[in-house]
């Protein structure tokens, strides 16, 4: 039985007896006291407990710490926020609930943190960023709510399963949390059925002992070959349900029939076929209360409109619901460990983290989405400590995915934004796998204006620095110009974003092979704030996320000019790629136009281009070394050049296959009168 609301204060007491009377009121669960604009770090609920039997377990989803009291009598306590805490209860009606989410001393904090959040208790896209005031509107409360089951005297709690293929088929190891207080010899009905497709369900009955106490029992169900969990866009997520049944007390979890890995070239390998890797970073919100199945569905429709194939769960595990729209919708995961920068090098951290560890792996390794363990971000002085600790742990406890010690700060490349010019990316940085890159962009003026009021224009910079924002950055690395208006200011942040991005994941995505993947930072704004997001934190789409989706086209028309800038009659295009992200060879419809003053058609025809390939079609160097017949086609084309207005022009590239346009580029140039009279320059 879900528990629909409690009563709730915001107070530092340690036990119930030290809690005053008056002050109490309702809340509706799941709460965050954040959310209602309170700045604290202990939070109290008093329920009011439902009785049934012969068992009942309390199930609870706090952050961070949780303490429990039934009629006075202390019951336990709870470290971690993103597993339930799961709690037998004795006789009585009133449960006091201790949640506190304390903010870590200074000088712990941020270097040696002892709190396992991740992005939520330090990073640069939460409030106050990497200042002293990044704890700030903690994440305390119960973000997943109180649930009370009841269960029979050998009480079954819990469903995992790892899944591993053999010839002809599938074995799947069940792992059911029992918890028995007497040896017990019981039967357990297991069913696999489909949950997004119609099909048949398999069933067995098998017998469960045990010795008295908590923990896994184990049970080995051999399946034929089944209907395989692919992405969506080359296949069906074929997902299932499999359901436990003991003593009227049921449990479930998703189940997807694929495999993963890698090969010895560093692709991933999805069920034995090689995966180029489309992916961004999506912290969906810092209030995990807030979120919602209609919030998931949401994020996950604008990840499949981008063209990604995948997605990083950056530096933390979030709501539920977001993993089962992946599984459901053919999105694979990269799920991080929440550890973010610096933590505690002490032996208990390190013991504390293990036993989370094998946590995430028991309440979200069900997920077919999830295809990678990764165990720190961008760890710093327990890289070399903590990373193969937990990375072994891990591979132990999941032997079917695949894991990472951690995702380094080398594999995070920021050209044009921390340091260099956005070409620099020509030099591919990160590669194979470059996992975070990209630029901050304001999100629009009107949404700035309401959540900065008067400190939005002119800009009072300690309160936009408390939302993220970065001005070294963006005025002397990127090299933003403000203009006149807050609205010039947004414009000319969004177009650089949108500019970067572009770049970089076409010279990615052109350079495939020596590059397998990469996930761009960042997909959505977490809060209020102005970070790396394509989108704000209403999901309004930046520029940043047109050039993201026109970039990340499975089927990918890539155009490098011959220069931006360029005299009257200059050739536009210096190269022409097509990367085909699909298993199947296309044969694709090019054609090349300029826009501007003038239109002029430059070049119309059909390339062939094979399933995986990437093919250069066009290079303006091997043109000038080609037979004259070929270049002639060149010199009536430059004969049009010399012919046009100077002004502002975009170089216009679409790749058709039928009546479907894959994809379309639009590269802005500028032509300029020249500075010496055609005819006497070579």
């Amino acid at each position: 039985m879900r528990l629909k609301s409690a009563l709730f204060l915001a107070h530092p007491a340690g036990e119930p007896e030290a809690l005053p009377e008056e002050g109490w009121r309702e809340v509706a669960l799941p709460h965050q006291w954040t959310l209602e604009g309170l700045e604290a770090e202990v939070g109290w609920y008093r329920l009011t407990l439902p009785e049934g039997g012969p068992r009942r377990f309390l199930r609870s989803l706090g952050d961070y710490y949780q303490e429990a009291w039934l009629e006075g009598r202390f019951l336990g306590r709870h470290e971690g926020y993103f597993f339930p805490w799961l709690l037998e209860l004795p006789p009585g009606k009133e449960l006091y609930l201790r949640v506190s989410a304390p903010k870590e001393p200074l000088g712990q904090w941020p270097r040696f943190k002892r709190q396992i959040k991740g992005v939520l208790g330090q990073h640069d896209c939460r409030p106050g960023g990497v200042s002293p005031r990044g704890q700030e509107r903690g994440t305390g409360g119960l973000w997943g709510g109180v649930e009370v089951v009841f269960r029979e005297e050998v009480a079954l709690l819990h469903l995992t399963h790892r899944l591993h293929p053999r010839p002809g088929g599938w074995r799947l190891l069940v792992r059911l949390l029992l918890d028995a207080p007497r040896p017990f010899a019981e039967r357990v009905l297991l069913r696999l059925s489909p949950e997004n497709f119609p099909g048949e369900a398999w069933t067995q009955e098998v017998g469960l002992r045990g010795d008295a106490g908590r923990g896994y029992r184990e049970v080995v169900w051999d399946l034929p070959e089944m209907p395989l969990w692919e992405v969506w866009e080359r296949g069906f997520p074929h997902l299932f349900r499999l359901e436990a049944e003991l003593a009227q007390a049921q449990v479930s979890a998703p189940l997807g029939f694929r495999t993963v890995a890698w090969d010895e070239e560093g692709w991933l390998l999805l069920n034995g076929r090689r995966l180029f890797l489309r992916g961004t970073n999506h912290i969906p919100t810092q209030w995990l209360a807030a979120y919602s199945q209609a919030l998931a569905e949401k994020d996950v429709a604008l990840l499949k409109e981008a063209g990604l194939n995948a997605v990083r769960v950056h530096a933390h595990l979030t709501h539920p619901v977001f993993y089962e729209v992946c599984d459901r919708e053919g999105v694979l995961v990269w799920q991080d460990f929440p550890l973010q920068w610096g933590y505690a090098p002490d032996e208990a951290f390190a013991e504390e983290a293990v036993r989370q560890v094998r946590a995430m792996v028991e309440h979200y390794g069900a997920h077919p989405s999830i295809y990678l363990w990764c165990a720190q971000n961008e760890p710093t002085h327990n890289r070399h400590a903590l990373g193969p600790l937990l990375a072994a742990e891990l591979r132990a406890q999941d032997p079917s995915r695949l894991v990472k010690e951690a995702s380094d700060f080398r594999e995070h490349p920021y050209p044009g934004w921390y340091w260099g010019h956005f070409r620099d990316f020509l030099a591919l940085p990160g590669a194979p796998l470059p996992s975070e890159f990209g630029a901050q962009a304001l999100p629009r003026a009107e949404l700035l204006r309401r959540v900065l009021g008067e400190a939005a224009w002119p800009p009072k910079w300690e309160v936009w620095a408390y939302h993220n924002f970065q001005p070294h950055e963006t005025f002397r690395v990127a090299g933003v110009e403000m203009g006149t208006s807050l609205e010039s200011f947004v414009e000319n942040s969004q177009a650089y974003q949108a500019r970067l991005l572009s770049f970089a994941i076409h010279v990615y995505r052109r350079a495939k092979g020596k590059v397998v993947g990469y996930f761009q930072f960042l997909f959505a704004e977490p809060w209020e704030g102005i970070t790396w997001a394509v989108l704000d934190v209403e999901r309004i789409p930046k520029k940043g996320f047109h050039a993201l989706k026109e970039a990340s086209s499975p089927v990918l028309l890539s155009l490098v000019p011959y220069r931006e800038r360029l005299e009257v009659g200059g050739v536009p295009l210096w190269e022409a790629w097509l990367v085909n992200d699909l298993e199947r060879p296309l044969t694709l419809r090019v054609a090349l136009a300029l826009e501007g003053p003038v239109a002029l058609p430059l070049w119309e025809g059909e390339v062939a281009v094979a399933g995986g390939e990437v093919r250069r079609f066009f290079s303006l160097g091997e043109l000038w070394e080609s037979p004259w017949e070929a270049q002639e086609r060149l010199m009536r084309v430059a004969e049009a050049l010399r012919r046009l207005p100077p002004g502002r022009y975009r170089l216009v590239g679409e790749a058709w296959e039928g009546e479907r346009l894959w994809s379309r580029q639009v590269v802005e140039l500028v032509y300029l009168e020249p500075l010496v009279p055609p005819g006497e320059a070579w």
